[in-house]
C-alpha cells in the first residue's frame, strides 16, 4: 500500500482509511527520521559547542559593530557602493567588462543595498559595512570549530581570540570589501577539508561542502587560487608523510581528486571572465623585508608578541616533527616521563601524549602550508608577472599564523604554564587592540565633503582632482547623504561619473578618464572658462597618488588665488577644499 502512495499520493488520500492514514504517517516518520539523520553530523557539531561558537560569534559582531560608521569610506570602499549601488544589468556589464574579482560580493552589496532601501536605511557607512562583519563574526566561529577539533575548549577559545582581536582581522571585519566573506568560505572550505579526513566514513557529507565553499570562496576573490593551491600541496604531503592521516587520505585518493577538479571546473567561467587583466600594478615588488613587515602585520607590530607566537609555532613544529619518528617518540616519551612522576598511569598517558603529537604533526603541515605556501606564491609572482603581495590579501593566512602558535602551547605539558602562556598571548593582543579603533579611519572624506554642503550657495562651481583616485567619487557620495544643493556640474573639469571608468576596458579607462580626463582639472584654462560661469568656486585636492600630482595641485591652486580671492578653506588628512570668489 505505501508503494501506492510513492506512485499516486492524491488518489490515495483520497481513498484513505484507518489502516492507510497509519502507513502514511508512518511513512512521514521514516523520511523524517532519515532526515534528521542525514543532518545528525552538522546538528552534533552545533550542539556539542554551540554555545561557545555562539558567544565567540556575538563577541566578534560586537567588536566588529563597534564604530563602525565613524571612519569614513576610503576609496576602495566607495568603489564596492558605486558598483552595487547600479542597476543589476549595469553591475552585470561592470563585472563582465573590468571587474570580475569580487563578483559575488558586489553581487551581495547590491541586493543589501535594494533591501536596506526598501526599508527606507540610506546607504551609510554602518549599513555598507554590516555584511562584512556578519561573515567575519562567522569565520570566528569557525575558526574556533577548527581549533576545537585538535585542541581543548580552552585552547581553542584561545586560538579564537587571538584571530577575533587582531587588528588586521578587526579592519577587514568593518571594511565594505570581499575580505570578511572571503574568510569565512575559506575558513568553511579548511573546516570541511579536514573534518572529511578526520572522518572519512562522512566524506560523502562533507567534500560537497568543501567543493561548495572554497568554488564560492574563489567567486568572491581571485587570491582564493592560491589557498587552493596550498590545500593541494597540504593533501600532497599528507599522502607520503608518516602521520596518522595518510591512510585516510589515500583511502579518499579518488573523492579528493574529485573534488579539486569539480572546484576547477565550476570555477572555469571566472577564469576566462579574468582575461580583462590584472589591476594590481599599483603594488610594489616587495623584497625581503616586506616579509617580515608582514608577520610584524599580523602580530600587531608587537616584537614581545611575534617573537612569541614565532616561537611557540616553532615548538608545536618541532614536537610535531619528532613525532614521527621512532627516536623521536623514544626521546618524547623519555622527556615527558621525565617531567612527570615515572608509573604505569604517567607511563601509558606519555605514550597517549606522543600519539596526540602525532594528531599535531598532521595538523601542523596543514597550517604550515595554509600560512607559508600562498605568502611565498604571492611574493614569487609578483617578482615576475601579476602583483599580488599585499597584507589585505593574505588576512586569508591570519588564521593558520594562530593557530600555529597555539599548537605550541598545546604540546606544554603543564596545565599551569600552558594557561599563563595562553593568558600572556590574549593580554598581548588585547594591548594591541585600542590601536586599531584609535586609527580606523583610512581616508577622511566625510569632513571635507560636508563642509562643501554646507556652504555651497546655488549657481555655485565645483571642480576636484585628481577625480581618477575618486576625488568626484567620494563627494558624491557624501552629497547623496546629505540634503544640499552641491553636485558636480556636467562641464567640470575633470569631472566624470565612476560608472563610465568601469564599463571601459581598465587599461582604456585608467588613460582616457583617470589620467588625460582627470588632468583637466588642473588646466588654468579650463579652470578659467568655468568659472566665469559661477560667482564662486570651490577647488577640492584629494588623494593626489604622487609627486607629480602634488606639483600640479599646488600649480593650480597658485594659479587660481593669484586671479581670483580666497574666501576660505578646509582641509582634512586626505582633501583641501578652497572657496574662491571669482565675480569681478
Amino acid at each position: 500500500m505505501e508503494d501506492i502512495y510513492r506512485s499516486h499520493p492524491k488518489a490515495f488520500l483520497r481513498t484513505s482509511t484507518p489502516e492507510s492514514i497509519s502507513i502514511l504517517n508512518s511513512f512521514y516518520e521514516r523520511r523524517s527520521s532519515s532526515f534528521i539523520r542525514s543532518l545528525s553530523p552538522y546538528w552534533s557539531l552545533l550542539s556539542g559547542e554551540g554555545i561557545w561558537t555562539t558567544l565567540l560569534a556575538l563577541v566578534a559582531l560586537a567588536l566588529g559593530l563597534y564604530h563602525l560608521g565613524t571612519p569614513s569610506l576610503w576609496f576602495d570602499e566607495l568603489l564596492s557602493v558605486s558598483r552595487a549601488s547600479q542597476s543589476l544589468p549595469t553591475l552585470w556589464r561592470i563585472i563582465t567588462t573590468s571587474q570580475p574579482n569580487m563578483m559575488l560580493y558586489y553581487l551581495l552589496l547590491h541586493g543589501w543595498l535594494r533591501l536596506t532601501a526598501l526599508v527606507g536605511l540610506p546607504p551609510g557607512e554602518a549599513i555598507v559595512r554590516l555584511p562584512s562583519t556578519c561573515c567575519a563574526a562567522l569565520a570566528v566561529a569557525l575558526v574556533y570549530l577548527l581549533a576545537r577539533r585538535f585542541f581543548s575548549r580552552f585552547l581553542a577559545c584561545c586560538a579564537a581570540l587571538l584571530y577575533l582581536v587582531s587588528n588586521l582581522q578587526l579592519f577587514y571585519a568593518q571594511d565594505a570589501r570581499a575580505y570578511g566573506l572571503q574568510l569565512l568560505f575559506l575558513t568553511l572550505g579548511w573546516y570541511a577539508l579536514l573534518t572529511a579526513l578526520q572522518r572519512p566514513a562522512r566524506w560523502r557529507r562533507w567534500l560537497p561542502c568543501y567543493v561548495l565553499a572554497m568554488t564560492l570562496a574563489v567567486y568572491v576573490h581571485f587570491f582564493s587560487l592560491l589557498i587552493l593551491g596550498a590545500q593541494g600541496v597540504a593533501l600532497l604531503g599528507l599522502l607520503v608523510l608518516p602521520t596518522p592521516w595518510r591512510t585516510p587520505t589515500r583511502r579518499l585518493l579518488r573523492p579528493l581528486v574529485l573534488s579539486l577538479m569539480a572546484i576547477t571546473l565550476l570555477v572555469t567561467p571566472m577564469l576566462i571572465l579574468s582575461r580583462v587583466g590584472a589591476q594590481t600594478e599599483w603594488i610594489p615588488i616587495p623584497g625581503p623585508r616586506d616579509l617580515l613587515h608582514l608577520f610584524q602585520t599580523f602580530a600587531d607590530h608587537g616584537r614581545v608578541y611575534l617573537a612569541l607566537l614565532t616561537a611557540l609555532s616553532l615548538l608545536g613544529l618541532g614536537i610535531g616533527a619528532a613525532s614521527l619518528s621512532e627516536r623521536g617518540q623514544t626521546w618524547l616519551l623519555r622527556l615527558t616521563l621525565l617531567l612527570r612522576s615515572s608509573s604505569e598511569e604517567r607511563t601509558a598517558q606519555a605514550r597517549q601524549q606522543v600519539q596526540d603529537d602525532q594528531q599535531l604533526a598532521a595538523f601542523g603541515f596543514v597550517l604550515l602550508c595554509w600560512l607559508l605556501i600562498p605568502t611565498l606564491l604571492s611574493y614569487a609572482i609578483t617578482q615576475v608577472s601579476i602583483h599580488l603581495f599585499l597584507d589585505r590579501y593574505l588576512v586569508s593566512v591570519l588564521a593558520a599564523f594562530f593557530l600555529l602558535a597555539v599548537m605550541g602551547l598545546s604540546t606544554l605539558p603543564w596545565r599551569l604554564p600552558r594557561t599563563a602562556l595562553a593568558l600572556l598571548l590574549l593580554a598581548l593582543a588585547l594591548y594591541h587592540m585600542p590601536y586599531y579603533y584609535a586609527h580606523a579611519e583610512q581616508e577622511s572624506w566625510r569632513p571635507a565633503a560636508l563642509w562643501v554642503a554646507a556652504h555651497y550657495q546655488e549657481g555655485d562651481g565645483l571642480v576636484c582632482y585628481d577625480n581618477g583616485q575618486g576625488c568626484e567619487l567620494a563627494f558624491e557620495y557624501y552629497f547623496s547623504l546629505t540634503p544640499t544643493l552641491a553636485h558636480f556640474d556636467s562641464d567640470s573639469p575633470g569631472a566624470f561619473h565612476w560608472v563610465e571608468y568601469d564599463l571601459l576596458p581598465y587599461n582604456v579607462a585608467r588613460v582616457t578618464l583617470g589620467t588625460e580626463k582627470a588632468s583637466q582639472a588642473t588646466d588654468p584654462s579650463a579652470l578659467a572658462t568655468y568659472a566665469a560661469h559661477h560667482a564662486r568656486l570651490f577647488y577640492v585636492t584629494a588623494r593626489l597618488p604622487n609627486a607629480a600630482a602634488v606639483q600640479r595641485a599646488q600649480a593650480s591652486v597658485a594659479w587660481l588665488s593669484s586671479h581670483y580671492h580666497l574666501l576660505a578653506s578646509f582641509a582634512t588628512s586626505t582633501a583641501h577644499v578652497y572657496l574662491f570668489e571669482t565675480a569681478s
